[in-house]
């Protein structure tokens, strides 16, 4: 059966490219559909075999109709309303709530297509920590959405929570896949022996992600801290590490390819993320994946994720030391911690996930 899905894309699909995150059937779960339509933001977008993994074996078809698209996006002429008209998609999908989601149920309501809208954080929550302009004028667009789309897909109970404050009497909880036979959770082999324990963060260099923390956190302790990820606080975090001397104990690696990911995990021997707030956090759950034992902020959403398998600390670097001390020298610590983990990541391994997200398709399409 030929099936069509249109996605209001938040941000180009180069933009996934470049930071590494093609996940194989990420849109299309379990090969749903045979078409994927993507409308792009952009005014040009990358070559669509780059990213064909995003849609399995759907055919992809990329519409880059460039940023100022949405002033006229709500008429019945335009660019999109003749692309909606010729495409004659199955369902349409928006991973916000904010513009794209309400573009996505506007749309469905004028097409008779169901609606489905994925939200990845507590909003409100954002709007606590980022005190901007956008981020009000967003929420005018959060209650039309969320009141009226056909589906709402939330990452976490704890997201579900602010979904269902904003009107949604049913939201649907999937958790993002991590698919942990890519991570070698069933076999995690022993960690081999070497002079320095390294600590590995995965994470955006911005504020909401807190590096300082862990910076600060590690000095002292016979252990090495890899960064790995891009942003804007590079440059502060960097001088920070010189003006500490510790240049040759913190490392900052760009942004590495999801295929190679694993591999980053398997080599270190503690995962620590000292995050102010989240809606899921997949590096925790591929770290526990990977059997690492987890260092992580005591925050609702990643709570859910670890639950007894972890170590959940106040959010400041004096806490995260005396935990990371301990792992650091005590190697037994680490192993029977990092088996706990992988344990529990098998309970929401990417495949369940994949199944549940593919019967959310099959019900809204009949």
């Amino acid at each position: 059966m030929s099936r069509k899905l249109l996605v209001f894309l938040t941000d180009p699909l180069s933009a996934f490219f470049r930071k590494g995150e093609v996940r194989c059937r990420y849109y299309n779960p379990l090969n749903f559909f045979s078409e994927v339509h993507f409308v792009s933001p952009a005014d040009r977008e990358i070559e669509a075999e780059r990213v064909q993994a995003l849609v399995g074996d759907a055919r992809l078809v990329i519409h880059p109709l460039g940023g100022f698209y949405y002033g006229a996006a709500w008429f019945p002429f335009g660019a999109l309303a003749s692309l909606l008209k010729c495409v004659g998609p199955d369902v349409l999908r928006a991973y916000d709530p904010a513009v794209r989601g309400s573009l996505a149920v506007y749309w469905g309501k004028r097409l008779g297509v169901p609606s489905l809208v994925s939200v990845h954080a507590d909003l409100d929550e954002q709007r606590r920590y980022e005190r901007r302009f956008l981020h009000r004028l967003r929420a005018v667009f959060e209650r039309y959405t969320l009141t009226r789309a056909d589906a709402v897909m939330c990452v976490s109970h704890h997201v579900a929570h602010y979904a269902k404050r904003h009107g949604v009497r049913d939201p649907i909880v999937i958790y993002n896949r991590v698919y942990t036979d890519e991570f070698g959770a069933d076999a995690v082999p022993p960690r081999s022996e070497r002079r320095d324990v390294t600590i590995l963060c995965v994470g955006r260099l911005v504020s909401q992600k807190y590096q300082e923390c862990l910076i600060r956190a590690v000095r002292g302790l016979d252990a090495k801290l890899v960064l790995i990820g891009d942003g804007v606080l590079r440059r502060l975090l960097e001088r920070l590490v010189n003006e500490l001397g510790m240049d040759s104990q913190v490392a900052f690696w760009s942004a590495i390819p999801h295929s190679q990911i694993p591999r980053e995990y398997r080599d270190a021997d503690i995962f620590a993320i000292a995050t102010h707030y989240e809606g899921f956090c997949i590096p925790v759950l591929e770290a526990m994946a990977a059997g690492l034992p987890v260092v992580a902020s005591r925050i609702a959403p990643i709570e859910e994720i670890v639950g007894d398998a972890g170590f959940l600390v106040e959010n400041q670097p004096a806490a995260f030391a005396a935990t990371l001390g301990r792992l650091v020298t005590d190697a037994a610590l680490r192993q029977e911690m990092g088996t706990r983990a992988a344990e529990r990541a098998r309970t929401m391994d990417g495949h369940v996930m994949e199944e549940r997200e593919y019967a959310l398709y099959a019900r809204l399409c009949g």
